[in-house]
């Protein structure tokens, strides 16, 4: 249960989620790999633009571990004559 995190409602999200969270830092971290010019994308080195594509994939990375993750809550219920 200590991947585990139950939430307000009584259901279990899964912290395993949070490993895709490493992805992006390997792939920037590792220079050797994309330390090059070849290929050009319009103009740009190859060096540049794996960087600011892998901007665009963390950014959906982290979307995704957000919402596979964050606690679901239960809608509030409303009492008859209460203001919606």
């Amino acid at each position: 249960m200590a991947q585990d995190a139950v939430t307000v409602s009584g259901q279990v999200r899964n912290k395993r989620w949070l490993w895709l969270l490493i992805l992006p830092w390997i792939a920037v971290v590792w220079v050797p790999f994309y330390n090059k010019i070849e290929p050009v994308l319009w103009g740009f080195p190859f060096f540049y633009w794996y960087q600011l594509l892998w901007v665009l994939i963390s950014a959906v990375i982290t979307a995704v571990v957000y919402r596979k993750t964050k606690p679901i809550h239960d809608a509030p219920k409303l009492n008859p004559g209460s203001p919606r």
